[in-house]
Parts: structure tokens; C-alpha cells; sequence
């Protein structure tokens, strides 16, 4: 039997909580510098667990709404795109957002949060898997993927070929069609799903991936990290 894992970036093999994380706290202080940053960080850990949140403008904006009090129902007009911009200056820099956009940053920024992103997955991790067809499904632009491949030792790994971004499918997580998009790329007998939200488990059941989730008991298998991977897969490839 063919086992194909394929894997989420953020939050699964790459640490976001100063990266996409910082750049929702930073941009809800900008656009609210009146709020404290321990009530929009507390404000954004609840979000935790509440679908449809797994676009980062699409949670900055639910968060910025849910603090103003009003209805936080996500409507992608022209105020979403213009915290979208504001959160993409703070996370990928003056040059990144440039090479992205073609534009200056809307705010004075310099260096990216991007840059304080490191990894969760071992090397030695992948290089146990290294037998299993991979693929990565992430809701990061393109542009965003290719540079933690290219920065990372993930790109000795995965192959660019083999991942499905933002741009790639018609609908975002929950949404299956990401995943199914890689299913046509990776031919294999079963599917599995290595995520750390509820939207990764959702779409994973969507397009009938096992999920296995990190830290949270939201998908069929549960594990308590991602380097604990290995354990886990061995004991289905038995099967």
C-alpha cells in the first residue's frame, strides 16, 4: 500500500507564532493603537478553533471586528484588502511585499517577520519519511512558499512541483480543493492530512484524507507534535 503524507507550512512544520502570528497583533495595534497588546493577543488566542480563520487577513479582520464589537462575518471589500496590505508589510518586509506587489509597502517597515520564522519539523524527522510520496497544501501565497523552501532545508524534501498554494485551487481550507489538487499530482492508495487547525481536519474529511493533527484532538489521529510523525505512520503502513 502507497502512503502519501502531505503536510500544512504554518503552525505544522514551521513556527508562525512570531511571524503570522506577531504581523495579526501588529497590524489589529496599528490600524487600533488605542487597545493594549495583551487584549488583542488574548483576543486572537480565542479565535482558536473557529473555522473558516485559516486565511490570516481573513482572521486579522474577524479579530479586528470582533473587538470593535460589531458583526465579524468575514466580506472581502475594501476594507479587508486594506488590512490585507498592512499585514503583508509587517510580515514580509519592504523588499519581500516589493517582489510580491510590485508596490511599496503602505506602511514604513524595513525587515519582515518572516525572517523569525524557524522550523518545528526536524531534519532527521523527514529523513525517516523519506520512503513516503510528500506533497505540501498551504494557504500561503506562493511567493511565501517558495521562500521557506528556498530558506529551509524543506527544499531538499519537497519538491516545489509538489505543492499546492494559495493561488493553485479554487477554494481555501475547509474547502477540499487544495487537497484535491494534490491528489491528482501524488498518485497513491491512501492520504493522509498533517495539519495543526480545525480547517486542516475539515478539509481533510472533505476530501476523504485521514487527518492527523498537532496538539489538538480536532482530526481522526491526534499527536502531540509533528516529530512524533514517524511513530505514528508506521503503525498504518502495516495495516
Amino acid at each position: 500500500m502507497v502512503i502519501a503524507l502531505i503536510f500544512d507550512l504554518d503552525g505544522t512544520m514551521i513556527d508562525v507564532s512570531g511571524s503570522y502570528k506577531e504581523a495579526i497583533v501588529q497590524t489589529v495595534s496599528h490600524l487600533r493603537p488605542n487597545l493594549e497588546r495583551k487584549t488583542i493577543y488574548n483576543g486572537m488566542l480565542a479565535l482558536r478553533g473557529v473555522s473558516n480563520l485559516n486565511n490570516d487577513w481573513d482572521a486579522t479582520y474577524y479579530l479586528l471586528k470582533k473587538l470593535d464589537g460589531e458583526d465579524p462575518k468575514v466580506v472581502r471589500g475594501r476594507e479587508w484588502s486594506n488590512i490585507k496590505m498592512i499585514f503583508q508589510a509587517y510580515y514580509l518586509g519592504q523588499d519581500l511585499f516589493f517582489k510580491s506587489y510590485g508596490i511599496a509597502p503602505p506602511i514604513d517597515v524595513d525587515r519582515g517577520l518572516i525572517e523569525n520564522e524557524t522550523l518545528l519539523i526536524k531534519r532527521s524527522t523527514l529523513e525517516r519519511l523519506i520512503e513516503y510520496p510528500k506533497g505540501i497544501v498551504t494557504s500561503r501565497p506562493r511567493i511565501e512558499a517558495m521562500h521557506a523552501l528556498k530558506t529551509t532545508f524543506l527544499g531538499e524534501f519537497f519538491d516545489k512541483e509538489m505543492t499546492v498554494c494559495l493561488e493553485d485551487a479554487d477554494g481555501e481550507k475547509p474547502d477540499p480543493s487544495p487537497l484535491l489538487k494534490i491528489k491528482e499530482m501524488i498518485k497513491a492508495d491512501r492520504y493522509f492530512y498533517v495539519g495543526d487547525n480545525i480547517d486542516d481536519a475539515k478539509a481533510a474529511k472533505n476530501a476523504s484524507f485521514t487527518s492527523i493533527i498537532i496538539g489538538e484532538e480536532w482530526g481522526d489521529v491526534h499527536i502531540p507534535d509533528v516529530n512524533s510523525l514517524p511513530k505514528t505512520v508506521s503503525l498504518y503502513d502495516r495495516k
